[in-house]
């Protein structure tokens, strides 16, 4: 895990998303999770998640060249560069203690 690498990716994405059309000012952002390995711990990061006030929702792979995956919702947020990079890293971190790797983020505009 390269943070500071996540970071630069995540503000160039941001912002290349910002030139290409209007964003809202309150969203909820939807980062998506991927177990690094067997030993991840689905329920104990749910748990954690749902303690902070986050929403949780498990999908499973379709077909063998995809990945089963965690779907992290924020509440309404201020949609901004150092709003979303703040939530993405804290759930990067909390992830990695529980065997996940960040996979990407989107949001809906409120």
């Amino acid at each position: 895990m390269d943070l500071k690498q996540q970071k630069a990716e995540t503000e160039q994405i941001f912002r290349e998303i910002a030139s290409m059309e209007d964003l809202p000012a309150r969203a909820v952002i939807a980062f998506q999770f991927v177990p690094e390995d067997g030993a991840a711990d689905w329920d104990t990061f749910t748990e954690a998640l749902e303690a902070q006030g986050y929403g949780v929702e498990w999908y499973e792979a379709e077909d063998d060249e995809d990945e089963d995956c965690f779907e992290v919702t924020t509440p309404e947020v201020a949609l901004n560069v150092e709003t979303l990079w703040a939530e993405e890293e804290k759930l990067t971190l909390l992830a990695a203690v529980h065997g996940f790797a960040a996979d990407g983020w989107g949001f809906m505009g409120a």
